[in-house]
C-alpha cells in the first residue's frame, strides 16, 4: 500500500511538472516578444538619430532587457563584429540557432526576425526607418496573438497536467 501511495505521488508531481512547464512556455513568449520589440525600437533610434554602426546599435539596444533576449542580440552583434563580411541575416540565423531552446519563440516569430535581418543595413536611413516600423508592427501583432494564446493555453496546460496525472493515478489504483 505504501508503494502505491509513493508511486501515485510521483505520478502526480511528474504530471503537474509537465503541465506547468508547458504553460510556462506560453507565459514567456509574450514577454520575449515585447523585449525583442523594445530592442528593435531602441535599435531604430540608434540607427536614425546617432548614426551608430549596426553591431554597436545591437549591443547598446539590450540595456534593460531580459537576459535571454539580451544574449541573443549581443551574440548577433558579436558575430557581426568578428566577421565583417557576414550579413545581418546570417548573424541573426546563427544566433537563433544558438538560442532557440532558451527563447520562447515560435517558427513565425523566428521568420519575422530573419526578415528583420534580411534588409538590415542595406537601405538608406528613411527606407530603413520604414522597414523597421513595418517589423515593429508585425511584432506587435504577434505579441497580441501570443497574449491571447497565453491566456487560453497556460491555464489549460496546468489543469491538464494536474487532472491528467490524477486520472492516471485513479486508473492505476
Amino acid at each position: 500500500m505504501l508503494l502505491k501511495l509513493i508511486g501515485s505521488i510521483f505520478v502526480i508531481f511528474a504530471g503537474s511538472y509537465l503541465g506547468f512547464s508547458m504553460a510556462q512556455r506560453y507565459t514567456k513568449r509574450p514577454n520575449h516578444l515585447r523585449q525583442v520589440l523594445s530592442c528593435i525600437v531602441a535599435l531604430k533610434s540608434y540607427m536614425n538619430y546617432t548614426a551608430m554602426p549596426l553591431s554597436d546599435g545591437l549591443m547598446n539596444c539590450t540595456i534593460g532587457v531580459n537576459q535571454e533576449v539580451a544574449n541573443f542580440f549581443t551574440t548577433t552583434a558579436t558575430l557581426l563584429k568578428e566577421d565583417y563580411l557576414m550579413s545581418p541575416q546570417e548573424a541573426i540565423r546563427k544566433s537563433l540557432e544558438m538560442y532557440k531552446n532558451k527563447l520562447s519563440l515560435t517558427k513565425e516569430d523566428c521568420e519575422v526576425l530573419m526578415l528583420f535581418g534580411c534588409h538590415l543595413g542595406k537601405m538608406d536611413r528613411e527606407e530603413q526607418q520604414k522597414y523597421l516600423a513595418m517589423i515593429q508592427k508585425r511584432l506587435e501583432i504577434l505579441e497580441n496573438e501570443a497574449a491571447i494564446l497565453r491566456d487560453k493555453n497556460s491555464k489549460m496546460y496546468r489543469y491538464l497536467g494536474v487532472c491528467g496525472s490524477l486520472m492516471i493515478v485513479l486508473l492505476l489504483l
